[in-house]
C-alpha cells in the first residue's frame, strides 16, 4: 500500500507530483462550483474564422495521475467587448420619428438620440431584403446577393436572394470571436421554397451565425395572429396568449428578448452579447390596440400637405436638417389633400392615426428592453444602433390606400364603399392596412417620392442614432456625414476589437464595403469623401463626394409591369447635395460633363457590385416571369399537423386539379378544417360544419367577393372521404368546386375568379386545422378537426 503525504510532513518527489495534480484538480472544482471559466488565453489570428484550437502544451503519460493538461478556454470576445443592440424598424420613414422631427412621439428613440447621436445622412438601399442584407454583411446588396427581394431567386449573381458564404454576417463573425447572438422579429431573407421544414435552412438566422432566433422568415405578418418560428420550429400558435389576451407581436419580441438576456447573463454574466431586434412595424399590416389609436385622435386631420409642412419647420427648429433646406414639392400623382371628399379624408385620416400609434407601440416596445438593460447593469456596456426603416415610408398602397395589403399590392382595385365602411375596424384584426402614398410621402419629409424609389432621398434616406455611453464626445448632436447601412457591422467590429476576417469557415471573404462610424462619435467628418451607388428594380442613384446622380425609369412604386416588359427610357438629373439637402434642385443641363462622368462612375460600381441585369419589374411580374411551372402531378399530405407555405407548394387556384381527404369523423356532427389556404384576407377553406362538407372562397374581407356553400347533408362518423374537384380553364377565369363523397355530390360552387393572392405573408397550406388568420371563424379553436385527416392527396389531370 503506497502512503500519499499532502500536507505536513516531507514528500517524496512522487507525493509532491501528486500535491500538484490535487491542487489543480481543486482548483478546477471550484472554479465549477463557482461558475467561473477556466483562465484565459492568448487567442490565435482573429482573421481565419472559426479561430483554431490552441496547441497542447502539457505531457502524456499512461495515467492520467502523470500526465499534465495543458490550459484551454473556449474562444473569448476581446477584452472590454462591448454588448451590441441592433434595431431596425420597417417601412418608417425619415420624417416620421419625434426623433427626427417628426410627428409620432417616440419617447424611447428620443432617449437614445439624447445620449448618442443621429446621423440624418443615412441611407438604406430602397427596400427590405436588400437592406437587410447589407445591415447583416456589410457588403452592398448586390454583392451580398440580394439585389432584390429574397422571395424570388432570379438566376443572377447579384439576384439570388440569399446572403452568399463569402459576405459572412456580423452575426457569424461575433459567434466565432466569442459572442452570444440572437435575433428578434423579421427576417425577410429567406426565399420563399425554402420556408418549410424541408428547409434548406442555410439562409435562416440560425444558418446565419445567429444561435437563437424568434421570429418570421417573410415580409411581413398579422400583428395579432403572428406566424413565428422559433429556431426553424413553429411556434405554438397559442404562445402569447394570457388570460385571453393575445399580445401582438411587437410586445411578443420584446418578451422574449429580454427573457433571452436575462438567461445569457445568468448562464455567461461576463460574455458579450449581439442581440438583433427587427420588428415588423411600421409595414403593413398596422394593427395595434385601440387605446393607442385613441392617443392620435384627430392628430392628422390637417391632411398630408399641410402635416409635411408642419414636420419640415420642426426639422429646420431642431436642427435635423440645415438652415436653407428646400421642401421638395408633391409629386402629381399624389392627390392634393384638399381635393379629398369629406368621407375620403376621415378614412385617410384614420389610417395615419393607425399607423402613427404603431409606432409609438414600437418605441414602447424598444424602451422595455432598454429599462431592462439599464436595471440590470448592462446598458452602459452596450452599443446600440438604431435605424429607423429599412427603406423610406411605403407608398405600395397608392393613392387610395388598403384595408389588404397584398390585394393592393397586386392592383386589383378594392371597392371605395367596402373600405370606407371599416373605418371603425381599422387597426384591428380585420383589415390588414397600409396608409396611402401621400401619408408616405409625408412621412418622408422634405425629401422626394417613397420606398422602393433608388433613385430619390424619399427612398433611401433614414434616420439611425448611435448610442455607446462614454464614446461620444457631444451627446444629443446631429451629424451630417455620409453613412450607409454597409458601415454599421465595420463599426461593430471596431467597438468590439475585432478585424474583419479574411476566411470564415472555410470560405475566403470579399472586403466589406462600409467602413467603421465610431470616429463619428468623437469629430463628425461632414466632407468625408465617399462614393456609393443604389439601385432597387431599374431605379439607380450615385452618390460621389456630395453629388448625387438620379436615374428614373418612370414607374411608381404602387404600379405593376407586365411580366414582359417594359424597357422604359431612364431620365437622368444630377444634384449637389452639399447645397441642396432635400435633391431639390436639378442640375444637368448646367453640368452635362459632370453629368456624364457620373454616369460612368454607376455603371463602373454596379458592374463590380452584380447589379446587371437591370430589371425594372415588380412584384407578380417578376415572381411570373421567373416562375418555372411544376411537372409533378400528384402530391401526398400525410397526417392533420402538416403545414407548409402557402406560396411555394402545391399551386391550388387558377388551374384545374382534384384533392382528396381520407377523414375519421370522432361524430356525425365534427366541424373543422379538412384543408385551408391563406387567411379571410385571401384564401379558401374546405371544411366540415357540423358533419356537414362546406367550402368558403374568400378573395378579400369584402361579402361580395366572399363565396360560400354548406351541404345539406353530412358525412357518417368514423372512416370516410371527401373529394373535392377544382374545375377551370385558364388563369384568371371563372372556376367551379364541386365536393363529393364515395361517388355521390354533395355540394358546387361557382367563382367568378380563379386567382386570389394568399394573404398574408407568412400563411400557409394546413391540413386539419387553419393555423395564423384563419379563412372563417370556426367552431374549433384553430379550425382544428375534430377527428383526424390521415391523408390528402392533390393530383393534377
Amino acid at each position: 500500500m503506497v502512503q500519499r503525504t499532502f500536507a505536513g510532513g516531507k514528500a517524496s518527489p512522487h507525493n509532491r507530483k501528486n500535491q500538484r495534480a490535487f491542487k489543480r484538480l481543486k482548483i478546477a472544482a471550484v472554479g465549477l462550483a463557482l461558475g467561473t471559466c477556466a483562465p484565459a488565453i492568448a487567442q490565435a489570428d482573429r482573421t481565419v474564422l472559426p479561430i483554431p484550437r490552441a496547441p497542447f502544451t502539457g505531457t502524456i503519460a499512461d495515467s492520467a495521475l502523470d500526465s499534465t493538461p495543458s490550459p484551454s478556454a473556449p474562444v473569448q470576445a476581446p477584452q472590454g467587448a462591448p454588448n451590441v443592440l441592433l434595431f431596425m424598424s420597417d417601412d418608417v420613414g425619415f420624417a416620421m420619428a419625434s426623433a427626427f422631427g417628426g410627428p409620432v412621439p417616440t419617447p424611447n428613440f428620443d432617449r437614445l438620440a439624447r445620449v448618442g447621436e443621429r446621423f440624418n445622412r443615412f441611407h438604406t438601399t430602397g427596400i427590405c431584403s436588400p437592406s437587410r442584407a447589407a445591415l447583416l454583411t456589410g457588403r452592398n446588396h448586390h454583392n451580398a446577393g440580394v439585389g432584390w427581394l429574397s422571395d424570388i431567386s432570379m438566376g443572377y449573381p447579384g439576384y439570388d436572394g440569399r446572403m452568399q458564404r463569402d459576405t459572412a454576417t456580423i452575426a457569424q463573425i461575433l459567434k466565432l470571436n466569442g459572442y452570444n447572438t440572437a435575433m428578434f422579429g423579421k427576417h425577410h431573407n429567406v426565399p420563399a421554397e425554402e420556408r418549410s421544414e424541408a428547409g434548406p435552412f442555410d439562409a435562416w438566422p440560425t444558418g446565419l451565425g445567429f444561435e437563437y432566433f424568434y421570429g418570421f422568415p417573410y415580409g411581413d405578418t398579422d400583428q395579432y395572429s403572428p406566424d413565428l418560428y422559433r429556431g426553424i420550429a413553429r411556434v405554438d400558435p397559442d404562445e402569447g396568449t394570457k388570460d385571453g389576451r393575445g399580445k401582438l407581436l411587437d410586445e411578443r419580441l420584446a418578451d422574449d428578448m429580454i427573457r433571452w438576456i436575462h438567461n445569457q447573463k445568468a448562464g455567461a454574466p461576463d460574455k458579450p452579447f449581439l442581440a438583433y431586434l427587427a420588428p415588423g412595424s411600421t409595414h403593413a399590416p398596422h394593427q395595434v390596440p385601440p387605446e393607442w389609436i385613441a392617443r392620435f385622435k384627430g392628430k392628422f386631420d390637417q391632411g398630408w400637405d399641410v402635416m409635411r409642412v408642419e414636420t419640415w419647420r420642426r426639422q429646420l427648429a431642431m436642427g435635423i436638417i440645415p438652415q436653407g433646406t428646400k421642401l421638395t414639392p408633391r409629386p402629381a400623382d399624389i392627390p392634393a389633400w384638399d381635393t379629398l371628399t369629406p368621407q375620403e379624408k376621415a378614412f385617410h385620416a384614420r389610417t395615419m392615426e393607425v399607423a402613427a400609434a404603431q409606432l409609438a407601440f414600437q418605441d414602447a416596445q424598444v424602451g422595455r428592453v432598454l429599462d431592462e438593460l439599464q436595471r440590470m447593469g448592462q446598458l452602459d456596456n452596450t452599443l446600440v444602433a438604431v435605424v429607423l426603416g429599412d427603406n423610406g415610408a411605403s407608398g405600395e398602397a397608392g393613392p387610395e390606400g388598403t384595408i389588404d395589403e397584398l390585394r393592393g399590392m397586386d392592383r386589383i382595385p378594392e371597392r371605395k364603399e367596402w373600405m370606407l365602411a371599416n373605418i371603425d375596424k381599422l387597426g384591428g384584426p380585420e383589415t390588414y392596412e397600409n396608409y396611402s402614398v401621400g401619408w408616405a410621402w409625408a412621412m418622408n419629409a422634405p425629401f422626394r417620392w417613397v420606398k422602393q424609389y433608388a433613385d430619390m432621398l424619399g427612398g433611401i434616406r433614414n434616420g439611425m442614432i448611435l448610442s455607446w455611453p462614454g464614446h461620444v464626445a457631444k451627446p444629443g448632436s446631429v451629424c451630417s456625414e455620409f453613412s450607409h447601412l454597409i458601415d454599421i457591422a465595420p463599426t461593430v467590429l471596431d467597438a468590439a476589437g475585432l478585424p474583419a476576417p479574411k476566411e470564415v469557415l472555410g470560405t475566403a471573404q470579399k472586403p466589406m464595403d462600409g467602413e467603421s462610424l465610431l470616429p463619428s462619435l468623437k469629430t463628425c467628418q461632414a466632407d468625408k469623401p465617399r462614393t456609393q451607388y443604389f439601385e432597387i428594380t431599374g431605379k439607380m442613384g450615385l452618390y460621389h463626394d456630395g453629388w448625387f446622380l438620379s436615374g428614373e425609369d418612370g414607374r411608381t412604386s404602387w404600379t405593376n409591369v407586365p411580366p414582359t416588359g417594359p424597357r422604359p427610357k431612364i431620365t437622368w438629373t444630377l444634384y449637389d447635395l452639399e447645397k441642396d439637402f432635400s435633391q431639390s434642385t436639378d442640375l444637368s443641363a448646367k453640368y452635362p460633363e459632370r453629368l456624364e462622368a457620373m454616369k460612368a462612375l454607376f455603371r463602373k460600381e454596379a458592374e463590380e457590385n452584380n447589379v446587371y441585369p437591370l430589371d425594372h419589374r415588380f412584384g407578380m411580374a417578376r415572381a411570373m416571369a421567373t416562375m418555372h411551372p411544376s411537372t409533378r402531378k400528384h402530391y401526398d399530405f400525410w397526417g392533420k399537423d402538416v403545414s407548409i407555405p402557402a406560396v411555394g407548394g402545391p399551386t391550388l387556384m387558377a388551374r384545374p386539379f382534384t384533392l382528396k381527404a381520407d377523414l375519421k369523423l370522432d361524430s356525425a356532427q365534427a366541424s373543422g378544417a379538412v384543408v385551408a389556404l391563406g387567411s379571410w384576407f385571401g384564401g379558401w377553406s374546405l371544411y366540415l360544419d357540423q358533419g356537414r362538407p362546406a367550402f368558403v372562397w374568400a378573395r378579400s374581407t369584402d361579402p361580395q367577393e366572399i363565396f360560400k356553400v354548406v351541404s345539406d347533408k353530412a358525412l357518417p362518423q368514423g372512416d370516410t372521404s371527401l373529394t373535392m374537384q377544382f374545375q377551370t380553364m385558364k388563369p384568371g377565369g371563372p372556376a367551379q368546386i364541386v365536393l363529393s363523397s364515395d361517388g355521390q355530390e354533395y355540394a358546387r360552387l361557382d367563382v367568378p375568379v380563379n386567382y386570389f393572392q394568399p394573404a398574408g405573408n407568412g400563411e400557409t397550406l394546413d391540413v386539419g386545422r387553419d393555423l395564423g388568420v384563419p379563412v372563417i371563424k370556426y367552431s374549433t379553436p384553430h379550425g382544428e378537426i375534430q377527428g383526424d385527416v390521415p391523408r390528402v392527396t392533390v393530383d393534377y389531370p
